[in-house]
């Protein structure tokens, strides 16, 4: 049913879906205010309370938090912010995993975003689209946001692909609103991210995500893409500012 409800461009059928995650009160209403914005596409929700939406046109899959949620960050960890990062929600990889068993592309848009005005889907192509906002090295991002990650991020590097001059080279990826499309390499992205979100949880760093994801990219021997979301990215507000109470 899901694969019927599908944005043409130029007489081919777009393949994808968007997807969210909606861990805790304030994020489901969030989501479900989100889900209206783009009603006639299809949506899948992870989520820890699927009868939140069980009036709503979308697949939901039940999750139970693996990483930290905005809870954990408002309770139980150190406060993130002043060029420390904002707080990483790795378990977002799920909802993507979900999404790509059925579609070839995936978009993930946080739960606290609006789209103000549903553009067509443009075609995707074999990578990972992100946010041109953003278009930097993972080394340069450290070098101006929280250069004190920079000693776990190497290490990672090392971990992932033998050398840490990586970092030079990987980008840094926009996690509030990206694509990933499929080319049978997705699931070496999924696996680096996962040893990745480990890797930096087991050293108690709990922000970096979009570094994370570039690293992943890059082992999974992606391009990033910063043109193909222009469109999406002009009409979608994201509303951030940290985790919500």
């Amino acid at each position: 049913m899901l694969k019927r409800i599908l944005d043409r461009l130029h007489g081919r059928t777009i393949n994808a879906c968007f997807c969210t995650l909606a861990i805790h009160a304030a994020y489901r209403r969030r989501a479900k205010l989100l889900l209206a914005d783009a009603s006639n596409v299809p949506w899948i929700v992870l989520t820890d309370e699927p009868n939140d939406f069980v009036d709503l046109p979308v697949r939901v899959i039940r999750h139970e938090p693996i990483g930290p949620m905005a809870i954990d960050f408002l309770t139980k960890l150190p406060p993130t912010g002043s060029g420390r990062g904002r707080p990483a929600y790795h378990d977002k990889r799920f909802v993507l995993q979900a999404a790509l068993k059925e579609f070839d592309t995936a978009i993930f848009i946080d739960a606290d975003s609006r789209i103000t005005s549903a553009p067509p889907l443009p075609q995707f192509r074999p990578c990972i689209a992100v946010d041109k906002a953003l278009r930097t090295t993972i080394s340069d991002h450290l070098s101006r946001y929280g250069q004190t990650r920079r000693t776990a991020f190497e290490q990672l590097a090392v971990e992932l692909s033998g050398n840490a001059d990586s970092l030079n080279s990987a980008r840094w990826c926009s996690e509030a609103l990206f694509a990933v499309t499929k080319d049978g390499n997705e699931s070496k992205f999924f696996e680096a991210w996962a040893d990745g979100a480990d890797f930096l949880r087991s050293r108690e760093v709990f922000t970096g995500e979009g570094g994370v994801i570039g690293l992943a990219a890059a082992f999974a021997g992606w391009t990033v893409d910063y043109r193909t979301l222009t469109k999406l990215v002009a009409a979608t507000q994201h509303e951030g500012h940290g985790p919500k109470t």
